[in-house]
């Protein structure tokens, strides 16, 4: 019995439509790639600062490592705040509690960070003065001070400060050398820093929210254009909370340069700490390099695999296009097609297409849908390339690139989360 028929079957028979409840989560993530700061003696505190659409209760801080040996932060913190000040600094001193410690493991391998969670720390919820609606929350992370070489390199996330609270987007990051943990309140940094070993904040919150973790490489990490960041998924999501009624949080997983078997190892690492609602997982990347017989089987098992652990875990899995190649020297490889397969030698296009074609047909069978994603991009010539107007570099969609793939993202988030009460 096919799903289709499985689906008329069991609205004849009464089977109610599956459901999953969402959970008390709401999380935002930068997707900080790495951090780029030198240390010294006197350590270092990093600050983040989120507003959330929810009231929370407790939050807990989200850690990303790149570097090869483990880091400790002897104290982590949290306030709220009737307004987020230039210093990331509550009005009153006292409102701060205090969190313990936290080790984050050496990376997984080159170009994989390590992820852990600090423990939650209760906070009291405080609406904000100047925007009504959203929730500010502070957090704070003191390095021990024997790390006195702490360097490696990171995306530009600041522009995340400018963006509206309303939409629970706002962040802001700051760092400053010293032992700010004792009294933060002596913070006095001001300074939007584009690099933090915070990743992002979550929040136990008095409503619920639909949990949705992407992974994929520089194009799920929103290289390519002015606001970096703010991929097709961030705009679904930011869109999707504007309307009102279900949330959606955002926890960004990309990392710029992995290929489909990083990327996919990264899922399968971060899903179980995570433990996301929705997993949105590219189907493919140029990184991939020259098309191979080996290579296509290793990715489908690896979507696979992630469909697997999902399902296991009770999340949906939201499969989205490959985009256009990145030049006319994408070379030529094998091709698995039946009943005749291999192929000798096709076109890299024809790859990419053939890989997005069989994750389209895999679209509403079990926990899976699909989304053209950044395909639509293409121009649709052989080979296929971006349009112009929709990428500055041939390499990574724009600013209008992303905003166009944007509403077919939405509109998939929003038919995953109809499952969700």
């Amino acid at each position: 019995m096919s799903y289709s028929e499985w689906l008329k079957f069991a609205a004849i028979a009464g089977y109610p439509k599956r459901q999953s409840t969402m959970s008390r989560r709401h999380a935002f993530s930068s997707g900080v790639e790495a951090i780029s700061q030198a240390n010294n003696v006197s350590g270092m505190t990093f600050r983040v600062a989120h507003s959330f659409l929810a009231k929370p209760t407790m939050v807990r801080i989200l850690f990303h490592n790149n570097l090869t040996t483990a880091v400790t932060f002897a104290q982590t913190g949290a306030a709220t705040s009737r307004s987020i000040p230039a210093h990331l600094a509550p009005a009153v001193s006292n409102e701060w509690t205090a969190g313990g410690s936290v080790t984050i493991a050496a990376q997984q391998a080159s170009n994989q960070p390590s992820a852990a969670y600090s423990a939650w720390i209760p906070v009291y919820p405080q609406e904000s003065a100047d925007d009504p609606g959203t929730y500010p929350v502070l957090v704070y992370a003191y390095i021990d001070a024997s790390y006195a070489n702490y360097t490696q390199n990171s995306y530009d996330v600041s522009w995340m400060e400018s963006e509206p609270k309303k939409g629970a987007a706002y962040w802001a990051m700051r760092q400053q050398s010293g032992d700010q943990a004792t009294n933060p309140g002596t913070f006095s940094s001001t300074t939007v820093q584009p690099r933090s070993p915070i990743a992002g904040i979550e929040a136990l919150c008095e409503d619920g929210a639909v949990v949705l973790l992407d992974v994929g490489d520089s194009i799920t990490a929103g290289a390519g254009q002015t606001n970096l960041g703010k991929t097709d998924i961030y705009r679904a999501c930011e869109a999707i909370n504007q309307l009102g009624g279900k949330k959606v949080s955002h926890i960004r997983g990309g990392w710029g340069g992995q290929n489909s078997a990083t990327y996919g190892a990264r899922g399968l690492y971060l899903m179980p700490i995570v433990k996301p609602d929705i997993l949105v997982l590219t189907a493919g990347t140029p990184n991939d390099g020259t098309p191979s017989l080996s290579g296509q089987r290793g990715n489908r098992v690896l979507i696979q695999q992630l469909l697997d652990l999902a399902k296991g875990q009770g999340a949906r899995v939201i499969l989205r296009g490959w985009a256009p190649n990145t030049s006319n020297a994408w070379a030529d490889g094998t091709l698995t097609t039946t009943p005749t397969y291999p192929v000798a030698t096709v076109a890299g296009d024809v790859y990419r297409r053939d890989q997005n074609g069989r994750c389209a047909a895999m679209d509403g069978r079990g926990n899976v849908v699909y989304t053209a994603g950044i395909s639509i991009l293409g121009d649709g010539a052989t080979p296929e390339r971006y349009q112009q107007a929709y990428t500055t570099d041939n390499n990574h969609p724009n600013d209008a690139g992303y905003a166009l793939c944007a509403a077919n993202m939405q509109a998939a988030i929003q038919r995953v989360m109809g499952e969700f009460k």
